[in-house]
């Protein structure tokens, strides 16, 4: 063994500091190699997830003994969320690089902890757990399952799936691509008009807007549903290890079944494309009782819950 190595190692471990700076477009290429390499199921190790709100968030990245770092702030408060370092660092040196990161810049820090469970498993893990954040949790579901809504439990799902299959026999699903721009951002204007009372719901439409704008350059896969040639509702998302996370959703709600047309054919089409996913994961519900409803009406099979450590 190369003694020096070690040594220099240690060194750099001694000396190693974090430095962040804001995260763009251009940094696209970066974040798929950390995220690919070192994957994860949760939508806070995608490139959506972090570029669609970093405006939001302020999510900003460093690079640090052979890993990366992300940070945001906390809605509400001062305090630096500091996200599970993709790469090989330790847990151990990941403690000690946030709270020298906070001590040097007088600041709160919050380490963030993904935890995966099945349901029923929930009461055990908040045993355990430093503190969970419940409207950060993330709702998981087997891909199959959307395909077609099959089973007594999705009976209410697949009934609205016939109804506007039975009722749009000539609909037609596209997969998204630059040359729809236009056309998708003039629905997104219409959807978010019906939608301008959220800010939220502003906010995301305004950045789906401008993934829209620079589709080609993010990693993600879409499809588009058309009636009559007109495009009356879309979703896309991204691979993330073996699920696919979806970052938006959006449907004309005149039309009842949308959004059941929408999963069932985004869930076909991922399978197609990318037979090792098996989980879709439709994200977290924001605290929103009405989101956690339509979540929970679709069976989760898994969830992701973030544990948080207070330095």
């Amino acid at each position: 063994m190369d003694s020096s190595c070690c040594i220099e190692d240690v060194e750099e471990c001694l000396v190693a500091r974090l430095v962040f700076r804001p995260v763009t477009r251009a940094d696209i290429p970066l974040l798929q190699y950390y995220f690919n390499r070192y994957p994860s199921r949760s939508d806070d190790f995608t490139v959506g997830g972090v570029l669609m709100w970093t405006e939001l968030y302020d999510y900003r990245i460093a690079e640090c003994l052979g890993s990366l770092f992300i940070t945001g702030i906390q809605a509400g408060s001062d305090a630096r969320v500091f996200y599970q370092p993709r790469g090989p660092v330790s847990a151990r040196e990941f403690r000690r690089l946030v709270a020298d990161y906070c001590s040097r810049h007088d600041s709160d820090g919050i380490m963030l902890h993904p935890v995966e469970y099945e349901p029923g498993a929930a009461d055990e893990l908040r045993l355990a757990a430093l503190e969970t954040v419940n409207e950060w949790r993330e709702y998981l579901y087997p891909v199959e399952r959307f395909a077609t809504f099959a089973g007594r439990k999705m009976e209410k799902k697949r009934n609205h799936l016939n109804f506007f299959v039975n009722n749009h026999p000539g609909f037609e699903v596209e997969t998204i691509s630059d040359d729809m721009a236009d056309e998708l951002i003039s629905f997104t204007l219409a959807f978010n008009a019906e939608h301008s009372d959220n800010p939220i719901a502003v906010y995301e439409c305004r950045q789906v807007m401008e993934v829209l704008r620079n589709y080609s350059s993010y990693p993600f896969h879409g499809i588009a549903i058309r009636v009559d040639g007109r495009i009356v509702g879309y979703t896309f998302g991204e691979k993330a290890g073996d699920a696919f996370v979806i970052h938006a959703e959006k449907g004309d709600v005149a039309l009842r079944g949308i959004y059941q047309v929408l999963a069932s054919r985004l869930a076909q089409s991922v399978m197609e494309k990318y037979p090792d996913v098996t989980l879709l994961n439709r994200e977290d519900d924001m605290g929103s009782e009405a989101l956690r409803r339509s979540k929970m009406s679709y069976h989760p099979s898994l969830f992701i819950d973030k544990r948080i450590e207070r330095i």
